[in-house]
């Protein structure tokens, strides 16, 4: 380079050294970005269409796997079976897996999810966290993870299309997955906008080419509209509540089915009995030593109180369920 005022090189230039060392950062870092660029379209889907970087489609990394399931669930089949079909189906839907607290919701989502990826399905495990930003970036996470193109997104980032509308149009063009929405217990919320789910124009809708699975506390038809499967779930039977107790504490006795009455058959109570029969250090180690210290040591054992809940399952239900509510209340409250 010359300057050209007194038609003398520029002393940095003067410098061979700092201008070759440029010249090779600048000569490097372009071919980086040259194998970059090809290594980007080569690989993308859709005839060269860039996959958008998810750090653009949501923060926080969290993971979008379902949760293991521990144990084996028992007293569902039919609840599985019904999931199954849809999954299985040659068309798409929602179901809805409902009921109070307690009941187990979240562990046959997680089971009919991990039945799915058995079956080759795609699945995407998404938690409701009461924000409705959040849960479209998830979807629209999933939709990435399906093959939507970056094309379609940035239309969406650019405000030319919707991106609840964009994702949903993908989505019914694709099979094979299975997107689980759990613990949605304040779907007026969901959004967007303040329509109803029924209405079908959120972010939830029935009209995949897969299965949408949502778990809620509400069981209220005219929530979820006419195109929605709701499942009500119910306590479990004696003899699947008393399975679930073996299942965690398999020497504890005979009474198995007796304690699984008395706890009503709800599975956070017999998940809780089972935990503490299967600990070795425990006062009470058989089911009938259990199921007697629940008259006197219910708080203690399941952490509630009430005056009927040592002697009415029905209370002894209600009570739990109460508690579990409080649990999860102060768990989001902290975290």
């Amino acid at each position: 380079m010359t300057n050209y005022v007194t038609a003398q090189p520029p002393k940095w230039a003067e410098n061979t050294v700092l201008v070759w060392s440029v010249f090779g950062v600048l000569a490097v870092v372009s071919l980086g970005l040259f194998f970059w660029e090809r290594r980007l379209t080569t690989g993308a889907p859709d005839g060269g269409v860039r996959p958008v970087p998810l750090g653009r489609i949501a923060v926080g990394g969290h993971s979008m796997n379902p949760p293991a399931v521990q144990a084996p669930v028992r007293g569902r089949e039919a609840e599985l079976e019904r999931i199954g079909a849809l999954v299985r189906g040659p068309g798409g839907g929602m179901v809805v897996v409902c009921g109070a607290g307690g009941l187990g919701k979240t562990t046959l989502a997680a089971e009919a999810a991990a039945q799915a990826r058995d079956q080759g399905q795609v699945v995407v495990w998404i938690r409701w966290r009461d924000d409705p930003e959040r849960l479209g970036q998830d979807l629209a996470q999933a939709a990435h993870i399906l093959g939507l193109p970056e094309a379609r997104l940035e239309e969406a980032r650019t405000g030319r299309v919707s991106l609840v509308d964009a994702v949903w149009e993908h989505l019914a063009t694709v099979t094979g997955w299975l997107i689980v929405v759990d613990n949605v217990d304040t779907p007026t919320r969901v959004g967007p906008g303040s329509g109803p789910p029924a209405a079908y124009r959120g972010w939830l809708r029935p009209h995949g080419g897969g299965v949408l699975l949502v778990t809620s506390r509400d069981t209220t038809g005219q929530t979820w509209g006419t195109d929605a499967d709701l499942i009500h779930l119910q306590p479990l039977a004696d003899d699947a509540g008393a399975a679930v107790l073996l299942d965690a504490a398999p020497h504890a006795g005979t009474a198995a089915e007796a304690l699984a009455a008395r706890l009503g058959g709800l599975p956070l109570g017999l998940n809780a009995a089972g935990t503490y029969l299967s600990v070795p250090t425990s006062r009470h180690r058989t089911f009938a030593a259990y199921q007697h210290a629940l008259e006197t040591e219910f708080a203690d054992l399941l952490g509630a109180e009430h005056p009927a809940a040592a002697t009415d399952p029905a209370v002894a239900r209600s009570v739990v369920r109460h508690t579990w509510d409080l649990s999860l209340d102060q768990l989001h409250s902290d975290g």
